[in-house]
């Protein structure tokens, strides 16, 4: 990894609050890892939590997009989870929820995995290969 060199430009008070940041929110990574990895219970997910790349992947279930969408809404709300979701409309938002709990349409795989990501169900690292062309993730995937 590179380090943008336009940031040596920068005064060193704006050097230190983009470093502060970055610890802040490497901390909250780390947070969200160890919850997914030791407490959510990762070793028994369905297929359908693995990302679209993954050999493995399946589309979701109603049923799994009820559980998740269920439990997003009882720590926030649903209408704070259609908002997270960029779900709008000048109907009720919810209508597109009820259509891909009720299996009538599926849920597109952006807002599936924003679901599964919002509600520490999965860890989203980036899926750009390194400069040598490695690519990373598929470490872990199940042959």
């Amino acid at each position: 990894m590179r380090i943008n060199p336009k940031l040596f430009n920068l005064s060193a008070e704006k050097q230190e609050e983009i470093n502060e940041r970055h610890e802040y929110e490497q901390e909250l990574s780390r947070r969200h890892c160890s919850y997914v990895h030791f407490i959510a219970e990762s070793f028994s997910q369905p297929d359908s939590y693995r990302s679209i790349d993954d050999p493995e992947y399946r589309e979701p279930t109603p049923d799994e997009v009820k559980v998740v969408f269920d439990h997003l809404a009882n720590a926030h709300s649903k209408s704070v989870v259609t908002k997270m979701l960029g779900i709008k409309g000048k109907s009720n938002p919810m209508r597109t929820i009820s259509r891909w709990i009720e299996g009538e349409t599926a849920i597109p795989y952006p807002a599936w995995r924003l679901m599964l990501i919002l509600d520490g169900r999965v860890v989203q690292t980036n899926r750009l290969p390194t400069d040598t062309g490695e690519t990373p993730w598929k470490k872990y995937y199940i042959k």
